[in-house]
């Protein structure tokens, strides 16, 4: 993963704020540490998954920790962090997985997740600064 300087660095470049992603970085890479999200998921963790296990949505049941995390996000937080999350998650997988272009980091995560516009949003600054940000990822 890169270093959190890294996501610090694109996030400021988003127009989001430095607390914002540090408690995006923190809840991406510690979420048992994050107490609002522990609490979210005893209170509402719970429905989420079985509302998953009804639906038979397997996709969505193989990636539960990530969903819960964007749904605390949403429910919880707002807009902005959902963005900084998705640019988290985009930089991660860009450093996780070099042998994969940018295109196909960013196709992967819509397969991933479903569409919204935070990702939208995401997708369009990654691409548009797709060099740079090979650079610092990996």
């Amino acid at each position: 993963m890169p270093k959190w300087e890294i996501h610090d660095k694109w996030a400021e470049r988003m127009g989001i704020s430095r607390e914002m992603s540090n408690f995006v970085n923190h809840l991406s890479d510690f979420p048992e540490e994050t107490q609002e999200f522990m609490e979210f998921c005893e209170r509402e963790g719970g429905e989420i998954i079985l509302q998953l296990v009804k639906a038979h949505d397997f996709r969505r049941i193989m990636k539960i920790p990530k969903y819960l995390q964007v749904a605390f996000l949403r429910r919880q937080k707002g807009s902005e962090y959902v963005k900084a999350w998705y640019l988290h998650y985009v930089l991660d997988y860009i450093k996780m997985a070099p042998a994969l272009s940018i295109e196909e980091v960013i196709k992967r995560t819509e397969d991933r997740f479903e569409p919204c516009q935070e990702l939208e949003i995401i997708k369009e600054f990654v691409m548009e600064n797709a060099e740079e940000i090979l650079r610092d990822c990996r």
